[in-house]
């Protein structure tokens, strides 16, 4: 009978020391393309300078939450920098919630029973962590599930600022699926205030690179995939990293407790059973 919660096989076989291509959003194995660069240098450069609100858009897999926890895995380790996350915007249909999973997620008690007191006391809040120099940052993943009204509500909490340093008390970066271009149509105020930057799935050489710098951050000695198996991986893939890492990792599975090398056929046998 197979044990299996004992040490895979493929790992031996490849020499690997954890799984190279697991599609947890673990910030060890981000790979950078242009654009997630390009998504990081903004969010760095805004919140340096104080400028309100920034937007990252991508697809599912794209690596949104994954750049989330680099940008607060750096930040965390500065003590220049507060930080507040809400993993999931579903949880704060109003700005009433939303205020009080800000102040919670800052480490702060919430003591407002409506909505003015709790706004009141985030921004008292700011104002002390401003004096002591700190730059406050909310991260908001998920935000496509946010309603317009409520992120119009965003731009009061932009209003929060020093007039003495010009600048934003609250910096807030949001992460999030395509469909939230449609809401911010009925939040215009906001709209024209956010700083925007789009991930894009990787083409077919960004895809191989990708595959090879994690197989080697995993302890990985000979790359097992060959030029005929990455076209079908990307073209099973289309190019989005969670797909292929899913599939790369469930290949890599099959070589090891079959014996088999990873051609394109087990591409094509992963693929007929994956859910992307």
């Amino acid at each position: 009978m197979i044990n299996p919660f004992e040490t895979p096989k493929y790992l031996e076989k490849f020499g690997l020391k954890e799984p190279p291509y697991t599609t947890n959003p673990d910030e060890r194995y981000l790979f950078l393309t242009d654009t997630h660069q390009n998504a990081i240098s903004m969010c760095g450069r805004l919140i340096q300078n104080r400028e309100g609100a920034g937007l990252i858009v991508g697809d599912h897999g794209t690596g949104k939450t994954t750049i989330m926890r680099r940008l607060t895995s750096l930040m965390r380790a500065d003590a220049r920098f507060r930080i507040a996350v809400i993993e999931t915007a579903e949880h704060c249909p109003s700005l009433f919630q939303l205020v009080k999973e800000i102040l919670e997620s800052f480490g702060e008690e919430c003591i407002g029973r409506d909505t003015k007191t709790r706004v009141d006391q985030l921004k008292q809040f700011l104002f002390a962590q401003f004096k002591e120099q700190r730059a406050c940052v909310l991260f908001i993943d998920e935000s496509q599930q946010m309603m317009g009204s409520l992120l119009e509500s965003l731009r009061g909490l932009l209003n929060f600022e020093d007039p003495a340093a010009g600048g934003k008390l609250l910096q807030i970066i949001l992460l999030a699926m395509p469909g939230i271009n449609r809401k911010l149509r009925f939040a215009p105020s906001f709209s024209n205030r956010v700083v925007r930057t789009q991930l894009h799935r990787m083409n077919r050489q960004e895809m191989a690179d990708m595959l090879e710098w994690r197989f080697v951050q995993a302890g990985g000695r000979i790359f097992p995939f060959d030029s005929p198996t990455l076209d079908a991986l990307f073209d099973m893939s289309k190019g989005n990293p969670r797909t292929v890492c899913g599939i790369g990792q469930v290949a890599l599975e099959i070589a090891g407790t079959t014996g088999r090398a990873i051609t394109s056929d087990v591409i094509l046998e992963v693929s007929a059973t994956r859910i992307a």
